[in-house]
């Protein structure tokens, strides 16, 4: 089972809208309720990187097929090199058509099975990928990197991983994200791509 057709179809039309290129400056910051990022802190599918009790905390909504979210990911090994005090936050946010849900799927359920330590290289393969990314070649890049298919195709298949999507699917709404990547940063929210620089400069906003 997949989301909802009406769920998928609220978000197929809110990526409808341009997705914001990487810009000489940053999105604008607007301020969101602390409550939603500490929802968003919640979700079973946030995939938790960098430090545990950072002093900062930077999420990122992204999908695999979105260009942006393929810059965002080549720059994330550098960014928590350069920030350990750092804690990292992936959402995923499959708005971007059928092939985004099955990859989602897959990815959600390496994550189930083996946590957010072996998730990070597998985030970094998708996006090596050239083409559109989907189920079967996320899977094909798990089996690559040791992940056991036949208990990841059950997981992926599962109504926990479903409801994971959705629960993110709704969050991201909530937040007003049209768009990835966007990005919380402590109770700041950015819609659009970020350089390195731009990301560090918000890390550093939020510090005060």
């Amino acid at each position: 089972m997949i989301l909802s057709r009406r769920t998928l179809l609220a978000g197929l039309a809110a990526s409808s809208a341009s997705v914001p290129a990487f810009a000489q400056s940053a999105p604008e910051p607007q301020m969101v309720p602390i409550e939603l990022v500490e929802d968003t802190m919640a979700l079973n599918a946030a995939v938790k990187l960098g430090h545990r009790h950072g002093d900062v905390i930077m999420i990122e909504y992204f999908d695999y097929n979105c260009p942006w979210c393929r810059k965002s990911a080549a720059d994330l090994p550098a960014l928590l090199k350069a920030e350990p005090d750092l804690t990292y936050v992936l959402v995923n946010f499959a708005v971007l058509g059928i092939p985004s849900v099955t990859a989602t799927k897959a990815a959600l359920a390496y994550f189930q099975l083996y946590g957010p330590d072996a998730y990070l290289p597998l985030h970094l393969a998708l996006f090596k990928l050239k083409g559109a990314v989907d189920g079967a070649r996320a899977l094909k890049e798990i089996e690559r990197l040791g992940g056991d298919t036949k208990r990841l195709e059950e997981a992926a298949n599962s109504e926990r991983t479903t409801q994971w999507m959705k629960d993110a699917f709704k969050l991201g709404d909530s937040l007003g994200f049209s768009a990835t990547p966007s990005f919380l940063v402590g109770t700041e929210s950015y819609v659009g791509g970020m350089t390195l620089a731009q990301k560090r400069e918000a890390i550093a906003r939020a510090r005060g």
